[in-house]
């Protein structure tokens, strides 16, 4: 991934979190492998260490899907860009990230990602005390995923073809306009109505 040298600046405007005016505003362009050009985007807070990324692409591309197994150790370096418009599904255990108004873009690899997903269920474990074992499960199974002990699929669909898995493995796709139409943009869920033990 080659970097081009980026802006940093310091915004007029308060904080969202602490109020304070001590924004700033950092942009860097990034030329991403089998991908093409982005602008990644973050204001972050020096006081309080708020922080909202964005990745903005800089070409056209269709609506998208991004699918790849997740079958070796190996699978877990496989990287993965999801703007603010993708959705991250992995329907072996039955989670999704939606974007939303508050969603923020990274970059990051599969066990990344994973690792987004177990910090999603630690929260839930804490709201949803009635859900204890089926959250557990879904948190046993990840780590039999990053162990290679259980084989997964990752998918990443976004309408604006903003994000991607790159990887020997991955199958991309145009979505059609009823798969476009179907992608939620809430907020950043991991719907428990998907949290079913499957034996």
């Amino acid at each position: 991934m080659a970097l081009k040298e980026g802006i940093d600046m310091l915004m007029d405007a308060p904080c969202p979190v602490c109020g304070e005016k001590t924004l700033k505003y950092r942009a860097v362009e990034l030329e991403i492998p089998h991908f093409g050009k982005c602008l990644e985007t973050t204001v972050y807070c020096t006081t309080c260490g708020y922080k909202h990324s964005d990745i903005l692409m800089l070409e056209t591309h269709e609506p998208l899907r991004y699918e790849m197994p997740i079958e070796s150790l190996d699978d877990l370096n496989a990287r993965v860009i999801r703007s603010t418009s993708g959705t991250i599904t992995i329907p072996e255990i039955g989670a999704k990230l939606e974007p939303g108004p508050f969603s923020e873009a990274f970059i990051t690899n599969v066990e990344g990602v994973l690792n987004r997903f177990v910090d999603v269920l630690l929260q839930l474990l804490h709201t949803y005390p009635d859900k204890r074992e089926d959250i557990l499960d879904v948190m046993r199974k990840i780590g039999y995923i990053r162990h290679g002990k259980m084989p997964a699929t990752i998918i990443i669909d976004d309408p604006f073809g903003n994000s991607a898995i790159v990887g020997d493995k991955v199958k991309k796709r145009v979505l059609s306009e009823d798969e476009v139409k179907g992608l939620r943009t809430g907020e950043i869920t991991i719907d428990l109505r998907d949290l079913k033990t499957k034996k």
